[in-house]
């Protein structure tokens, strides 16, 4: 049977390092099935080290994130919306919402007004990312919100595209943010939690935590960094060798026989492929240092799979549900089991979590 497996050690670790490099307030980030290892036993672990604050994107992760929380934690929906029944449900659950858009901001007060209650909200800014929010420039629209008699703005946030290592495009969007906090505070408007880090910032560009930080992939050791973190890889994937056959010479592997064996081949098949997430990963828009990577693993197998603690290559391209590693010369074993390392947001929820 095929599981993905988290080390609960690892993971408090990896929380504790997060924690005290941040000297600020943590946003648990648990969207995506709490970043693929299981959302209510991640937002669990980090409410035991602490953390009071948990962003989602989705209405389905409210039912199952409450009942791990307390009523003093706080749930970020962390994705405008201007429908009035997902506005209805965000406001009927106590959570806070993200407002990108007048129409958003009108659309929760209805929701609000509907619900005889005042409506919680953070402001979120397009500073360069091209996903919903308000322009920098739209400052008559986004000091409005506070005028609303049924929305309490209680924090302001952007996101940056390209914190991973783009310095100047950081930077130019954080000072788009900045400014429209500086512009409201000058009107006399007290914009509430100030954050914009996610994960590669809090590394790459400290500058970036202002009043918190939202911290998702860090937690799992997967952050593109060149900085020491101290932070280690949480989990893994296991399946089982279910068959082994021996290749001759010449034959070609796989969807448009993308690799030709050079030499005979003792071949294990593994129970695990693309399905299971393996060989996929996150869309990341490319840099050069992007680029250059794939350019020197041209010609070369991405991929590699453990068994029984040694390192094997995965033949041409994973399958849909297994994978083809090169044991020869080994006594690998059908039964035996092996081990993958994909990026658990890849990884369906129809695979088991388990932690140890």
């Amino acid at each position: 049977m095929n599981r993905y497996v988290i080390d609960q050690k690892a993971l408090e670790g990896n929380i504790a390092t997060v924690i005290k490099h941040c000297d600020v307030p943590v946003i648990g980030v648990v969207k995506a099935n709490g970043y693929g290892v299981g959302l209510e036993a991640f937002a669990s672990t980090l409410k035991a080290h602490g953390v009071k604050t948990f962003a989602i994107t989705e209405l389905s992760d409210i039912e199952p994130l409450k009942g791990v929380l307390s009523r003093d934690d706080d749930i970020l929906m962390m994705r405008s919306t201007a429908l009035s029944d997902e506005l209805d449900a965000i406001v009927s659950a106590d959570c806070v919402a993200s407002i990108g858009s007048c129409t958003s901001v009108r659309a929760l007060d209805e929701a609000a007004q509907r619900a005889g209650k005042h409506a919680r909200c953070h402001i979120k800014v397009d500073t360069g990312f091209g996903r919903y929010g308000f322009f920098p420039d739209q400052m008559d629209e986004i000091a409005s919100v506070f005028t609303l008699p049924n929305v309490d703005v209680q924090g302001i946030y952007t996101h940056f595209a390209r914190a991973y290592g783009d310095e100047a495009y950081t930077k130019a969007q954080l000072a788009a943010f900045m400014g429209v906090v500086e512009d409201l505070k000058a009107r006399g408007l007290d914009p509430g939690c100030v954050h914009a880090a996610n994960s590669p910032a809090l590394y790459n560009f400290p500058e970036t935590t202002l009043d918190a930080v939202r911290i998702g992939s860090a937690f799992l050791g997967r952050v593109i960094t060149q900085a020491d973190t101290d932070l280690e890889r949480i989990g893994y994937l296991e399946t089982e060798v279910i068959d082994i056959k021996d290749f001759p010479c010449g034959w070609e592997m796989g969807y448009g026989g993308v690799e030709k064996l050079k030499r005979p081949t003792k071949v294990a098949f593994a129970g695990a492929g693309q399905r299971e997430g393996v060989g996929l990963q996150p869309l990341v828009a490319p840099d050069m240092r992007s680029v250059l990577s794939k350019l020197k693993r041209l010609g070369k197998h991405p991929l590699e799979a453990t068994i029984n603690g040694h390192a094997y290559l995965v033949l041409g391209e994973p399958d849909l549900s297994l994978c083809l590693l090169d044991v020869t010369g080994s006594d690998v074993s059908i039964g035996d089991k092996v081990v993958f390392d994909p990026n658990p947001l890849m990884v369906p929820a129809s695979v088991s979590r388990e932690y140890i």
